[in-house]
């Protein structure tokens, strides 16, 4: 199998360029629908980027419905057309450290926002689904097996609810059209971010200390609960930018 490229151009990390690569692959229809991927082995030689920016690159596009698990080991490429992978891949800046911190500032708008409103416009429904949210999130925290990789995956999923919850009962429609076009790009840096790694009771707590000023109609601790929240892993992005020491990333 030929090798993509030889070297890397500079500011690009090795997640894009898997990203770019395997996208560039489908449309192009080396890889079809229903063809089993190379292993994560195969991919890194073949991208010349590490095995961990394979992985991330996968998980990302799995996640967003490019590539699936089928039977036995191994992922396939699910039919899509070429409008869904450059809606889905196709970001109009890089994948970087300086492009993360910026998409969660943004992000830090978007959600403190929505969880202002939320405390405001919430109905009865809103806080049953948060709830259930919560405490699946407490639940699988308990897991002996909260570290494997599904479980891993799974925790994020919910975190990923619990916020979505947040930007629903707000009940705009214009805040829940521009933050489910952000999400994506969102999601692909996340995953550049976080990794393989889980969420901690911190967080959780945290997530449960928002949704209690939503309940509580506090409007203005609602929001600022949510800024707090999501400003520790601004910190932590603008730290890896800085080259400082940062604890590992949580999911958020």
């Amino acid at each position: 199998m030929e090798s993509i490229r030889k070297e890397r151009p500079s500011k690009v990390s090795g997640d894009e360029l898997v990203l770019r690569g395997m996208k560039r692959l489908i449309a192009v229809g080396e890889w079809k629908e229903g063809d089993r991927l190379p292993s994560e082995e195969e991919l890194s030689e073949r991208f010349h980027v590490s095995k961990a920016s394979v992985h991330r690159a996968l998980k990302a596009m799995e996640n967003m419905g490019i590539l699936d698990k089928g039977r036995g080991d191994g992922l396939y490429v699910r039919q899509v057309t070429l409008a869904d992978l450059i809606r889905r891949l196709d970001l109009s800046v890089p994948i970087s450290l300086e492009t993360m911190i910026n998409l969660q500032e943004l992000r830090i708008h978007l959600e403190t926002y929505a969880a202002y409103r939320a405390a405001l416009h919430r109905t009865e429904e809103d806080l049953s689904e948060i709830r259930r949210v919560l405490s699946e999130m407490r639940m699988a925290k308990r897991d002996p097996d909260q570290e494997s990789e599904a479980a891993v995956t799974a925790m994020q999923k919910r975190s990923h609810q619990f916020h979505t919850c947040l930007i629903q009962a707000a009940h705009s429609d214009i805040l829940s059209g521009i933050y489910n076009n952000l999400y994506e790009s969102l999601d692909i840096s996340r995953q550049f971010a976080i990794g393989t790694s889980s969420i901690s009771f911190n967080s959780i707590l945290a997530h449960e200390t928002v949704f209690r000023h939503i309940l509580e109609r506090d409007a203005r601790g609602a929001r600022d609960a949510m800024s707090e929240h999501l400003e520790d892993l601004q910190e932590q992005l603008t730290a890896l930018s800085e080259g400082r020491e940062v604890p590992i990333l949580e999911s958020l």
